[in-house]
């Protein structure tokens, strides 16, 4: 079974993480490992339909790969988060080299005038001296598990949409791998959120 809402007590243990956001209208899409050629840009696309705004946390190495991709996204009005140089897995390697990883992607952003909204761990993963010592980690209420080629989209769309409410906040993927699910569930999470008058905003 695939865990689509993150329970309670889990934020409630990591306080200082940002779990979803507290607005009477607004949900937040967000879009992980990008940018990737063709992809990106039908999420952009997509996202111009409805008129709505999105976050997305990318890959240093994909933005020295894709700068204008990163244009398009910034010129649309969406924000960028840092999600590290490499997509590490903060489980498997030491604090110090995995930090660096994330200055690596910072410094890159700031050499090309791309302002972070904040940081995201790749897979979610996060230890005691990330919780300590990394400010501005944001994580989220719903998870797609667009990734998951286990996963039906029908059944992506219909497990999500209960906890598509004010305040979410939304993983998706821009990527090769969640590309064949995105495609389906991308335009079904617009049309819903649109015609229940939310507004889909950048964090």
């Amino acid at each position: 079974m695939f865990i689509h809402k993150i329970p309670s007590f889990i934020s409630s243990i990591f306080p200082r993480f940002t779990w979803s956001k507290e607005t009477d209208d607004e949900i937040y899409l967000t879009f992980d490992d990008g940018p990737t050629p063709e992809i990106t840009d039908f999420v952009l696309e997509s996202l111009a339909e409805y008129n709505a705004k999105a976050t997305f946390f990318c890959i240093g190495k994909n933005v020295e790969s894709n700068p204008s991709i990163i244009s398009r996204i910034i010129s649309g009005g969406h924000s960028i988060g840092n999600h590290t140089m490499h997509h590490y897995n903060a489980w498997n390697m030491d604090f110090a080299s995995y930090l660096k990883d994330i200055e690596l992607c910072d410094q890159l952003f700031q050499q090309n005038g791309i302002q972070s909204i904040g940081f995201r761990p790749p897979y979610g993963r996060i230890t005691p001296k990330m919780y300590q010592q990394i400010p501005n980690i944001i994580l989220w209420s719903v998870l797609t598990g667009d990734y998951n080629t286990s996963l039906q989209a029908s059944d992506i769309v219909k497990s999500i949409k209960p906890y598509l409410k004010p305040g979410a906040i939304v993983v998706m993927h821009d990527s090769v791998k969640a590309y064949p699910q995105l495609k389906n569930i991308l335009p079904e999470i617009l049309t819903y959120c649109s015609s229940q008058n939310f507004r889909m905003s950048a964090l």
